[in-house]
């Protein structure tokens, strides 16, 4: 992995799907109340193709900071080398799952 996204892993393991997209959100953020059912919903259409990880921006600061967030809700898609795309602020299903698409046709 580049040097931002090191250590991005569940305790030292890899995810077992290619891609993994961070959540960026924070509890007082109302967009990231908002987009939580899209999320949700990405999550199950994308069950073993993207693992989603919800980090919260004010708790986990150090990370957010590494990887340039300066905004809630982010969305960083990564595989396991590299940083794929970052998308700010709340979007549709259908604009999400487009994004999606296109950045696992650059995975595959």
């Amino acid at each position: 992995m580049e040097s931002g996204t090191q250590g991005i892993s569940n305790n030292g393991h890899q995810y077992p799907e290619p891609v993994v997209m961070l959540w960026f959100s924070a509890q007082w953020c109302g967009p990231c109340k908002q987009v939580a059912p899209v999320i949700n919903m990405i999550e199950q259409a994308y069950a073993g193709t993207v693992r989603i990880v919800k980090v919260d921006a004010d708790e986990d600061f150090e990370l957010a900071h590494r990887l340039g967030v300066r905004a809630v809700p982010t969305l960083i898609l990564l595989d396991h080398d590299k940083r794929l795309d970052t998308k700010v602020g709340a979007g549709s299903y259908a604009e999400l799952t487009q994004w999606i698409e296109a950045n696992l046709n650059l995975v595959a």
